[in-house]
């Protein structure tokens, strides 16, 4: 297992210096090193003596690793275990160990790094030098309260407290790399998800372009080949909508997959595109009728797209599959809290041969509709007709929230 922030970037100027641990670190210098020299100093040794300012110096040292195991653990853990072991064997002239000094909290945040940013290996690997050291330490000082020699007793006590601290550093350590462990997983389950979610957004939104688009182009181009002889004015107009209706649809198109973030986007249909998206539908062979009732209240953009693909697609399934001639009905209905938009064929003159759906249409349809809280439903209506119909509230809930 590899250093989790060995692949992330590492933070330079102030964010580095406001790290936690980099906080923690600076913190432990400026409260535990001039109690450590307290504590040094109190003992009755001379200041100016060589051994007094050569542990003064390596408890500085000791206090200064922890910065160093913030970039480099194993480096930090490394210079923390040497110097608690110069510490160790190296007293000055007193029988008190200078490694219990206060300063010794640099090599356990040295280790709680290790733990928690390292291979699991180096990990076992510092855990089991802490406790040789914690034995070390508790063999090799005289005394462990000041005019009290060290008995047995003592000694026990005393490497079980030290590596009782230096397993707690272990686990803290284990603890923060599981929560950062976790977090990681949960960011790459948000965008996992919404790679999936703008996959699924791209998958309808080419349905709702292209099946509608070659729906209209093949209708109309039939309808252009059954009247090129015998009303080529009107074969002409069928042609003309089969050129709008593809250039729309490479349009549309663009717009779904643009590769550049910055590009516009198509603007989003209205209620007053409906008009047009029926005339595209409309021939000699098919007929409809679009029909508004009540008053229009205000949409909010998310309800209008969904209404205008539920016509889209209403539209698109009764050509599709319906054997001309056929009659479809769009009808919107305003109610005080909702909008009911519905699109009813006649069956035409029986199904058509060729299935050219695949269900996938409705079943996006039918997310998009309850994504803004409204509901769709799809059945037979009549003898031959079929109807889609979708209840749509004038108030669009909040999903901001909802993972």
């Amino acid at each position: 297992m590899s250093t989790p922030s060995a692949a992330a970037p590492r933070p330079s100027g102030w964010a580095f210096w406001l790290r936690p641990d980099v906080l923690i670190a600076v913190g432990a210098i400026v409260l535990l090193l001039p109690a450590s020299i307290a504590a040094l100093v109190q003992l009755g040794v001379p200041v100016d003596t060589a051994p007094t300012v050569m542990v003064a110096a390596l408890l500085a040292l000791l206090l200064a690793a922890p910065l160093l195991a913030v970039r480099h653990p194993v480096a930090g853990f490394a210079a923390a275990t040497a110097v608690m072991a110069l510490l160790a064997v190296l007293p000055p002239a007193v029988a008190v160990s200078a490694a219990l000094y206060p300063s010794g909290v640099g090599y356990l945040l040295c280790l709680g790094q290790v733990a928690s940013r390292s291979p699991r290996l180096w990990t076992l690997v510092a855990w089991g030098s802490g406790i040789l050291g914690a034995g070390l330490i508790a063999l090799t000082t005289l005394e462990f309260v000041s005019g009290v020699p060290a008995d047995a007793g003592l000694r026990m006590g005393a490497f079980a407290g030290l590596a009782a601290a230096v397993t707690a550093a272990a686990a803290v350590g284990l603890l923060l790399r599981a929560r950062r462990t976790q977090a990681e997983e949960r960011t790459q389950a948000r965008v996992r998800q919404a790679i999936d979610d703008e996959r699924m957004r791209i998958s309808r939104d080419l349905h709702d372009v292209v099946a509608h688009s070659m729906t209209v182009m093949i209708a109309q181009a039939d309808v252009a080949r059954a009247l090129l002889r015998d009303d080529p004015a009107r074969a002409d107009a069928a042609l003309a909508t089969v050129a709008d209706t593809g250039r729309e649809a490479l349009r549309g198109m663009r717009s779904v997959v643009r590769t550049d973030p910055d590009a516009a986007r198509a603007p989003a249909p209205t209620l007053d595109d409906l008009p047009a998206l029926v005339d595209a539908v409309r021939s000699p062979v098919c007929e409809v009728a679009l029909e508004e009732r009540g008053a229009r209240l205000p949409l909010p953009v998310p309800a209008v797209v969904a209404v205008h693909r539920v016509v889209q697609e209403g539209l698109t399934n009764a050509v599709r599959h319906a054997r001309h001639p056929v009659r479809i009905d769009v009808v919107l209905e305003w109610a005080d809290a909702e909008l009911r938009a519905t699109v009813t064929d006649d069956g035409g003159a029986g199904p058509a041969e060729a299935g050219l759906g695949t269900g996938a249409g409705l079943i996006g349809l039918a997310e998009r509709v309850e994504s803004v809280g409204g509901t769709l439903i799809a059945g037979p209506a009549g003898p031959r007709g079929w109807a889609l119909a979708a209840r749509i509230p004038m108030i669009v809930p909040d999903r901001t929230g909802v993972e």
